[in-house]
């Protein structure tokens, strides 16, 4: 990971570690991993770790992903994400907010991308059973392509860094969420950074179910698209389906590692 993902992380922990207002914090994990074992054998695993504290109108959160996943020893999928963000409540329905973002995908033609945006966001619907809020904001994504070269057997065995390219792009996001019961959920977490050469779309599914007081599990299906991908990647959309148990703890209601606002920071499809 870059050095400025690690550098604005501690920068983050140090602000939230060191304030003396009275604060609330969340912490979340979710792991899942599948071992198959025949003809063929496949291992796949994903974790995501998050915290958050609030302080006064403040909310400031981290989040950690990764997805592995290789066939007979030969790897297929190595995905990290990170984020980094802040929120500040304007009223009850408005916020401001501010970004980072971080992917590293081994497989999708790019060596990284990362982005960091600020704008406003709004909450339209709040009821006992559904949540909607949308933001709109402009920011700066920054992406370096790479070549990929495969063997007969469909392993990368050579990677061709090419010029990065960094443009400015406007940022949309929308979270919806549906209660079905006390026990029981569905996320929608959409997220659109348009820029001149490239458009890059995520959105993230997850259906909850609490098993126990922190524990839940979690069925998600996440859609990455790529308008312009890198040359010779074919594929303009990935799509990664999991199945985790998750661990979740907030000292005060009013905050969540799980689902920080705004829709810039998910990613990790929480509860």
């Amino acid at each position: 990971m870059r050095m400025w993902c690690w550098g604005a992380f501690a920068a983050a922990l140090t602000v939230c570690g060191a304030a003396r207002a009275q604060s609330a914090w969340a912490t979340y994990g979710s792991l899942g991993v599948d071992l198959s074992r025949g003809i063929t054998n496949t291992d796949s695993g994903n974790v995501k770790l998050a915290a958050a504290r609030e302080l006064g109108r403040w909310v400031y959160n981290v989040g950690l992903s990764g997805n592995y996943a290789s066939t007979n020893g030969i790897s297929t999928q190595e995905d990290e994400h990170a984020r980094l963000g802040t929120t500040l409540t304007l009223s009850k329905r408005t916020f401001w907010f501010a970004g980072t973002l971080y992917d590293r995908n081994r497989f999708d033609g790019f060596a990284y991308q990362e982005s960091g945006a600020s704008g406003m966001g709004r909450l339209l619907i709040e009821s006992k059973a559904n949540k909607l809020s949308t933001e709109l904001g402009a920011g700066y994504l920054r992406e370096e392509p790479e070549a990929l070269t495969y063997n007969t057997f469909g392993e990368v065995i050579s990677r061709r860094p090419q010029p990065a390219i960094g443009e400015a792009v406007v940022h949309f996001g929308a979270q919806y969420t549906h209660r079905f019961s006390a026990n029981a959920k569905l996320i929608n977490a959409m997220l659109i950074e348009s820029g001149s050469t490239n458009t890059m779309s995520t959105d993230n599914l997850t259906v909850q179910v609490k098993v126990h007081k922190h524990l839940a599990l979690s069925i998600g299906v996440d859609v990455t698209n790529n308008t312009n991908p890198p040359f010779g990647q074919v594929r303009h959309t990935l799509t990664v389906t999991t199945v985790n148990l998750t661990y979740s703890f907030s000292s005060s209601k009013s905050v969540s590692a799980a689902q920080p606002l705004p829709t810039l920071l998910q990613g990790l499809h929480m509860p």
